[in-house]
């Protein structure tokens, strides 16, 4: 398995987080988060790929609520474990 590093960047403030590398990078990623203690996902688009497959780096984009309808719908382990 290979990793991808990935940089995200909110106002001053930069994460980073590892993910399972894919073919291609992906366009965005969407970070499960909370905003006073309410569930939303935090989306971050892609904007430097030139690293590509060892670094990536992405900007936070928006601040979207989280529609739980099962445990099944939104899996942490699949979305990343990052608290902003």
């Amino acid at each position: 398995m290979e990793i991808v590093l990935a940089v995200l960047e909110r106002g001053d403030i930069a994460y980073e987080i590892e993910f399972e590398r894919t073919s291609e990078p992906p366009f965005e990623l969407r970070v499960p988060s909370h905003i006073g203690g309410a569930a939303v996902v935090d989306v971050f688009d892609l904007v430097d790929s030139s690293e590509w497959p060892v670094l990536l780096r992405y900007a936070f984009a928006e601040c979207v609520p989280a529609v739980i309808g099962s445990p099944d719908d939104l899996n942490a382990d699949e979305l990343g474990d990052a608290d902003f």
